[in-house]
């Protein structure tokens, strides 16, 4: 049983958390009320709901980070004044599986629920609309047009192309859309699907790391690095397949391994194995890598084959079916993002480089851990982990944020991580020696040590509050790497300078081997994205997010069926508009995505692109533009190199400036619709005045 004898110092330890976090709480309440005061405060929360961000923008900002210093102040105040002093009746019920679910499922009801319910909805035209993260609108597209009995096809009356690599994942959308519920709802069923997903993940991680000889302090860690991690969280409620994917994984993984324990292969394994690439195309990978886990672990090879063979008829099925339907041997978006283009690998590896800088002790523990480890079963993980990410490096990674591809392997490193942890201690490679005395050189080495590792968590604290206040995505992006990146150097100096002071972290705060196992863990988890600081922000609708589904409704609601819409956002702008679709960027445009990248930008799937044929040829009725009248032309021509060159290029393009750009609808929002001289709908431009972004009224019935 886990037990921690607190000496006197803890009590000191205890004070000053609950000082320090009551600090915050004060401070956290005089941000938010003298920025706007208390009333405006619940004003501004009741809007949020409404589906307005609280107005003007910097107020949210604000209120954001007050909020952030409220819960955590409440969070250390809640640790030193409950959690220490009964930290030996929390550690009994650590070792309850049934506690650390419990608190786990109330952890994600709590914190993950609100954001699918909140931060993905508005209030238009006075009618509650949800929305999934754009290119999972995608796949929504699709799977209306399944259950509407057209086929999975992107237009309703266009040729075949898949533009959507998750076929399991558009088959359940599908059967969500046969449901008698307004489309202003289907995304939340997805949305609450995806919260029950991840609630399904915790007993198999708890079982998992049970299975791979994990104690209790590695089941809780394990546990709290997966729900408090950010990035696990935002594709969870972006509504895509990623959680899926990654409890599919995560289960198929772990029946490999206890049925190898207890040399029991079943087919239902593979079953699930063969699943993985119906989930998600690209997951063929990871297929491929359990199979060979698999074939490894397993000495009865003859029955794995066999059972590997049989499973794999699903995967050929859908080949097949991809090769008939669609006439293709890959999905549209694979020649769209891995071929055509030369900085496939530079950006893979700084997608990669980005990843290590947000997840440095994890993938450190989990390396060094498995390596000095005797453990078969262990280095077997660590070479699927290795080789899959060698995979992300050499396709690209991807164009966003929060490490998509990276999600499904994330548990098994988090796994890795706190078992190396254990591991270090229990094979004596770090031990600990009581009984010296306080020299003066090891405590300040301790002392130097905890500093530097304090210093460089405050910066990382700093980081998602300074994103908030830093105008543009990309700056922002850029500063939260750079935090990252010091608080990995300077946690990793400081744990250096406090390994050579152990003897006297030890003598102050707890017993000898506890120690080390909690100040390695908590530099695993202080080492990773975790939901505070930052969550508010979560709340809060995305600004764009809200302006496509108006722009689709508008569409909607002002123009005939037969218009044609062409738009680089190509998720909620068509989905919700329902009108024929030309995808500006070739997700779902077989023409673009064979073609060479077009720019020097290294975001897979943004930097193909072909003005002259999508408007010259396929003529839209509206173009969708990505910036507002009046533009600056200096900043359009610095946007159209680069990753965003797609945009200045568009204004810049002949065909555009000659037959769209003189026809802008005058409607107030983040980006512009033009009409093009070739539609019979240039003469109703006008009648579009009386719109506005919030309302997404009938205009020409207002008028």
């Amino acid at each position: 049983m886990l037990s921690i004898a607190c000496l006197t110092n803890c009590q000191t330890i205890r004070r000053v958390m609950i000082a320090a976090g009551a600090g915050l709480v004060v401070i956290g309440l005089l941000v938010v009320g003298m920025s706007s005061g208390l009333a405006d405060w619940v004003v501004s929360l009741v809007a949020v709901w409404q589906g307005e961000p609280p107005a003007p923008h910097w107020l949210a900002k604000i209120h954001a980070i007050g909020i952030e210093a409220v819960v955590s102040g409440i969070a250390l105040v809640a640790l030193g004044w409950v959690a220490l002093p009964r930290w030996n009746w929390l550690a009994a019920l650590v070792q309850q599986e049934s506690v650390v679910f419990t608190v786990s499922l109330l952890a994600i009801g709590g914190l993950w629920l609100p954001v699918a319910l909140i931060g993905h909805s508005a209030v238009i035209g006075g009618e509650r609309y949800w929305w999934l993260d754009d290119d999972a609108m995608i796949s929504m597209r699709y799977a209306r047009h399944l259950a509407q009995g057209a086929g999975l096809v992107w237009n309703l009356d266009g040729e075949r192309v898949e533009g959507y690599t998750n076929l399991l994942w558009t088959l359940y959308m599908a059967l969500v859309h046969l449901l008698p519920i307004p489309v202003a709802q289907t995304s939340l069923i997805i949305l609450l699907t995806n919260i029950t997903l991840a609630v399904a993940t915790i007993p198999v991680i708890i079982r998992f790391v049970r299975a791979l000889g994990g104690g209790p302090l590695v089941v809780a860690a394990t546990v709290i690095g997966f729900v408090l991690n950010k990035n696990v969280m935002a594709w969870t409620t972006a509504g895509f397949e990623t959680i899926l994917l990654t409890w599919l994984f995560l289960l198929a993984t772990y029946r490999i391994i206890t049925e190898a324990q207890q040399r029991t292969p079943r087919l239902l394994t593979f079953v699930i194995i063969a699943l993985l690439s119906l989930v998600r195309s690209d997951a063929v990978i990871l297929s491929v890598l359990l199979y060979a886990l698999a074939m490894w672990l397993h000495r009865n090879r003859t029955l794995i084959i066999g059972y590997a063979a049989l499973s794999l008829a699903l995967p050929i099925v859908h080949a097949l079916f991809r090769a008939l339907y669609y006439g293709d041997v890959l999905p549209n978006t694979a020649y769209l993002k891995v071929f055509g283009w030369e900085g496939a690998l530079q950006a893979g590896f700084r997608y990669f480089a980005a990843f290590a800088m947000h997840y440095p002790f994890a993938l450190g523990f989990a390396l060094f851990g498995s390596l000095l480890t005797k453990d078969k079963v262990r280095r077997a993980l660590l070479a699927v982990v290795l080789a899959y990410m060698a995979y992300v490096i050499s396709v690209g990674g991807d164009a966003f944020p929060n490490f998509r591809f990276f999600i499904p392997i994330l548990p098994l490193i988090l796994v890795l991580a706190f078992l190396g942890v254990q591991s270090l201690i229990r094979t004596g490679w770090i031990t600990p020696v009581q009984g010296e005395q306080l020299s003066a050189p090891r405590t300040i080495l301790l002392a130097v040590g905890l500093s530097v590792v304090l210093s460089g968590v405050m910066m990382a604290t700093l980081a998602p509050m300074i994103d908030l206040l830093v105008a543009g995505a990309q700056s922002g992006f850029a500063i939260n790497q750079w935090f990252a990146f010091i608080i990995g150097v300077s946690a990793l100096a400081g744990s250096v300078a406090a390994f050579f002071g152990r003897n006297a972290l030890q003598r102050l705060l707890f017993q000898p081997a506890v120690a080390f196992r909690l100040w390695f863990g908590l530099l695993c988890l202080i080492g990773t994205p975790l939901l505070v600081p930052g969550y508010s922000w979560f709340l809060l609708p995305n600004v764009a997010d809200v302006g496509n589904v108006t722009i689709g409704l508008l569409l909607k609601r002002n123009t005939p069926p037969t218009s044609k819409v062409a738009d680089f956002w190509a998720g909620s702008v068509f989905y919700f508009s329902e009108r024929y679709a030309i995808d500006l960027l070739g997700k779902s445009d077989r023409h673009i995505a064979r073609l060479p990248a077009a720019s020097s930008g290294t975001m897979p799937g943004h930097n193909k692109f072909d003005f002259d044929y999508s408007l010259g040829v396929l003529k839209p009725d509206f173009v969708v533009a990505n910036f507002a009248l009046p533009v600056d032309e200096a900043m359009l021509r610095q946007l159209a190199t680069g990753d965003l060159a797609f945009t200045g290029q568009l204004y810049f393009n002949q065909m555009f400036q000659q037959h769209c750009l003189p026809y802008p609808i005058p409607i107030d929002t983040w980006r512009t619709i033009f009409v093009c001289d070739w539609s019979e709908q240039i003469s109703k431009r006008h009648d579009w005045e009386a719109c506005s972004i919030i309302t997404a009224g009938n205009c020409a019935a207002e008028r």
